[in-house]
C-alpha cells in the first residue's frame, strides 16, 4: 500500500470521504516532506506531529504545532 492510501486510510477511520482523504493525504505528506527538510527531522516524525494536529482539530481541540 502506497504512503497516500495509508495516511487516506487513517483519515477514513476519523470520518473523512474517501476521495477528500486521498487529497488531505497527499497534502499531509507534502508538507512531512517540507517539515522534514525545514527541521532536520525524519518525515514520518513530521507526519506523526501532523497527524496529532489533525486528530486533536477533529477532536475540536486547541494545540501548537511542535517546533
Amino acid at each position: 500500500m502506497a504512503e497516500v492510501e495509508q495516511v487516506a486510510s487513517i483519515l477514513e477511520q476519523w470520518g473523512a470521504e474517501g476521495s477528500q482523504a486521498k487529497v488531505m493525504a497527499a497534502q499531509l505528506l507534502k508538507r512531512a516532506e517540507q517539515i522534514s527538510e525545514q527541521r532536520g527531522v525524519e518525515k514520518v516524525e513530521a507526519l506523526a506531529d501532523l497527524l496529532k494536529l489533525v486528530k486533536a482539530g477533529r477532536d475540536g481541540e486547541t494545540r501548537e504545532p511542535s517546533n
